[in-house]
């Protein structure tokens, strides 16, 4: 006989009594009454899940009538053992997957069934941060990602991937792919912001901010700067942390549209990052741990208004980085990313990386994106320099220099 069917029964048996293992200590961490089934009853519904499929082999449908067999029980368990309180069938959900893994490991592989049951270790070991998660997230988020969906996977693939003006400037599929990739890394720390809150102190809420926008995080903290001067390092880490992102969306961008881009940046960016955070450290170690009264207001990045004006703000990027290109050259493409850079890197970095697909050099793509950069960041030093004090100012400019500085020298020595 074959030495498999004994590595899988004991596999589908292990894979039962994890299961099952996992139901029995959340019913005992959480004081509730028994359940039908635990660790052994578990391992035996994945066996008799694996010997079904065998047995299908000499009895026809046999695995079909077995599944419907222990369904219906399944059924009936859940109809006496339900109360008001207690109705839920997570336990009955989770033996009929168990059974159902038992029945795949019989034609498919092992690492795939092995797969599967991590997956739903992981989901049944979730129910507390599930439950936190339902508390923080609005209705108004749901709404939000069903919308990213549809902008991703519904209005996505219909539009027409090429230039649709006579001048070639205006290319729909490419400007909403865009607005799908910013607004998901925006909704992505917009959810993470909403989950952590205030609570895990200024470094995180920047950080995290620095993801939906950095602006609006030193706007906020930049006000504060005022209010609070004795904790202006909490403050100006808070900040700058938010501003450390930059670096790093322009390299996940870069590396989207263009991976061989993004290789040609990465070193300079770890560099100027490690630095960075080198002197963020430093600020850290060297401050008070009091704790900031923090109230950042962020715009869900998935409103449908907002998603159409981002486009519209990418459409009309592209258009003047065409348009300047084939005026002016390479003068006219740096002056534009200059500008554009004061309201929004990203538009900038997106359209000079599409562009470098269709003819621009990949020297000016790059030498524009460090302008953007750099307008970028002077703007968010002004802003500090004007609503927070100058020692917030101070550590902030320190820390947009050092690190604006390091990723232009890096970049530069490598290209020289």
């Amino acid at each position: 006989m074959d030495l498999l069917i004994f590595q899988n029964i004991i596999i589908a048996m292990v894979i039962g009594f994890s299961i099952g293992l996992q139901r029995e200590m959340n019913i005992l961490y959480a004081n509730r009454r028994k359940d039908f089934g635990g660790a052994r009853t578990f391992s035996m519904i994945g066996l008799i899940g694996y010997l079904s499929a065998l047995l299908s082999v000499y009895i026809p449908f046999f695995t079909l009538m077995a599944t419907l067999f222990f369904g219906t029980l399944l059924i009936v368990v859940h109809k006496v053992n339900s109360t008001p309180e207690e109705n839920g069938i997570t336990t009955e959900l989770s033996a009929f997957v168990t059974f159902l893994i038992g029945v795949l490991l019989a034609f498919e592989t092992t690492i795939l069934c092995i797969f599967v049951t991590i997956a739903v270790l992981i989901v049944l070991n979730s129910k507390d941060k599930i439950q936190q998660f339902e508390k923080v997230i609005e209705k108004k988020d749901l709404s939000a990602a069903i919308i990213f969906l549809m902008m991703t996977f519904v209005i996505l693939p219909i539009l027409p991937d090429k230039p649709i003006d006579p001048w070639g400037y205006f290319n729909p599929y490419t400007i909403w792919m865009m607005v799908v990739l910013v607004a998901g890394i925006s909704f992505f720390g917009y959810i993470c912001v909403r989950i952590l809150g205030v609570k895990h102190g200024i470094g995180l809420e920047g950080f995290f901010g620095g993801l939906v926008s950095s602006t609006a995080v030193t706007l906020s903290l930049g006000r504060q700067g005022k209010e609070n001067p004795s904790l202006s390092k909490n403050i100006a880490i808070g900040i700058s942390l938010a501003c450390s992102l930059m670096l790093i969306r322009v390299f996940f961008e870069l590396y989207v549209v263009n991976p061989e881009l993004a290789k040609m940046i990465l070193i300079p960016i770890v560099v100027a990052t490690l630095i960075g955070y080198t002197f963020l450290g430093y600020l850290y170690f060297t401050t008070k741990n009091d704790p900031i009264a923090q109230k950042i207001t962020f715009k869900n990045p998935f409103k449908l208004s907002e998603a159409l004006m981002l486009g519209a703000f990418f459409g009309v990027v592209i258009a003047l980085i065409t348009f300047a290109n084939d005026t002016f050259g390479n003068s006219g493409v740096y002056v534009i990313s200059f500008i554009s850079g004061v309201a929004d890197v990203d538009a900038v970095v997106l359209s000079l990386a599409s562009f470098a697909k269709s003819g621009i050099s990949s020297t000016i793509v790059l030498n524009g994106t460090i302008l953007a950069i750099l307008s970028n960041s002077l703007v968010k030093f002004a802003i500090v320099a004007i609503l927070g004090n100058r020692e917030t100012a101070i550590y902030v400019g320190s820390y947009l220099f050092i690190t604006i500085f390091s990723f232009i020298t890096t970049y530069r020595g490598m290209v020289l």
